[in-house]
């Protein structure tokens, strides 16, 4: 019996010293993944200070916490630039569920863009999380999430110093997942986000004459993209954001590969899309993959019920849309039907492929061979001039 207990007794030091050596190992990644984080950005730019960084003390998480952090993008070619606020912010991982990490994101948000000019962004209850994989988790090179989950309630978008309410949603929802090593047949990265309640203050719906009482019910958008996933994605992501955004051919030399290298790998992908604005319910998706000479092929679609109301209420709220409207139900009219439960209803059904675009069995278009090579290789486009941006010589 005492050799049982020897043993018990042996067994549970030793847990407690490995958890110890694990909290220890967890802050110090948290402490140098927010300076790698840091650096990151002052290297594109931003300007990011903050009072003080503290690890925690409780054996039961691994935690750092920081007071507050000020983030600055870089000016503009005005020179301009604002800074976000956070009163704290920090980084936890608990004892019980080590492998999720908790991003604690204060209540209140603040954002200044100079001129005494001030807003705020508020929320009654807001979690982040995302899933660590253990195998890259001891790797400093490798990406250490698989998936991710955002969930805020209750968001105002404040102005005048956070005394003027500009914007309210109800919820945001998000989630991705991600696996580097999936092959073409499996998801390498999906994602949702939905958008519930979003509503103009009514003030604003009142001046503005925003139809529809200035609500947009629900937004909600789908990814999902196969694998291969190139090699060091990370590092190519890194690459792009540290191209200038004027210098369009460098980001084109650096992405069009990895798309090219993608589509060769039997890439596929597909993206939908759902909106209720009003009494409208707005529907769509589209699906790609490539065929043998690694052109693109696949299938769109596009719903809507309820537009005479919609288009009525459109052109009630602006009379100066009339004509605009008139043109566009008349574009639209080959693909609308009238039904007693959606009124007048919208479907449009495209496929691309074979050098052609169809939609409801028609073709409507021919569709371009894609050149990789020409893609690959851009021509940088000419230094402007000194001037009004002609490009003329002055």
């Amino acid at each position: 019996m005492r050799a049982v207990i020897r043993f018990v007794l042996s067994l549970v030091i030793i847990l407690a010293i490995a958890w110890v050596g694990l909290w220890w190992y967890a802050e110090g990644r948290m402490d140098s993944g927010f300076t790698a984080w840091a650096d990151q950005l002052a290297t594109q730019g931003w300007k990011v200070s903050y009072n003080t960084l503290t690890r925690g003390t409780s054996p039961l998480k691994a935690q750092i916490t920081l007071t507050n952090l000020a983030l600055s993008p870089p000016p503009d070619a005005q020179g301009r630039s604002g800074t976000i606020t956070l009163p704290s912010a920090g980084l936890e991982i608990d004892a019980l569920n080590p492998l999720v990490l908790h991003t604690n994101l204060p209540n209140q948000i603040g954002v200044d863009i100079g001129d005494d000019i001030g807003a705020a962004v508020t929320f009654t209850g807001i979690s982040l999380t995302e899933q660590l994989d253990t195998h890259a988790l001891f790797s400093n090179g490798a990406y250490p999430y698989r998936s991710g989950t955002l969930a805020a309630s209750g968001i105002d978008i404040l102005a005048s110093q956070g005394s003027l309410l500009v914007l309210h949603i109800d919820a945001i929802n998000s989630h991705f997942t991600i696996d580097p090593d999936a092959g073409s047949a499996a998801a390498a990265l999906a994602g949702t986000e939905n958008f519930d309640g979003i509503a103009v203050s009514p003030l604003m719906t009142h001046l503005l004459s925003i139809p529809f009482g200035g609500r947009i019910a629900h937004l909600g958008l789908t990814l999902n993209v196969s694998g291969p996933l190139p090699p060091g994605l990370a590092q190519i992501v890194t690459q792009f954001k540290a191209i200038p955004t004027s210098d369009q051919a460098a980001q084109q030399r650096l992405l069009v590969p990895v798309v090219h290298s993608w589509a060769a790998g039997g890439g596929s992908g597909n993206l939908a899309f759902t909106g209720v604005l009003g009494p409208t319910t707005i529907s769509s998706d589209a699906a790609v993959k490539f065929d043998a000479n690694l052109q693109p092929e696949g299938n769109a679609d596009l719903t809507a019920n309820h537009l005479d109301e919609f288009f009525a209420t459109l052109a009630n709220a602006y009379p100066q849309l009339q004509s605009d409207i008139a043109q566009a139900e008349a574009e639209l009219s080959t693909y609308l039907t009238a039904t007693n439960t959606g009124g007048q209803t919208l479907a449009m059904h495209a496929t691309f492929g074979n050098g052609a675009i169809t939609i409801n069995g028609q073709k409507t278009a021919p569709l371009p061979t894609i050149n990789w090579t020409t893609l690959e290789n851009p021509t940088p486009a000419p230094p402007q001039a000194p001037g009004d941006g002609s490009g003329a010589a002055q």
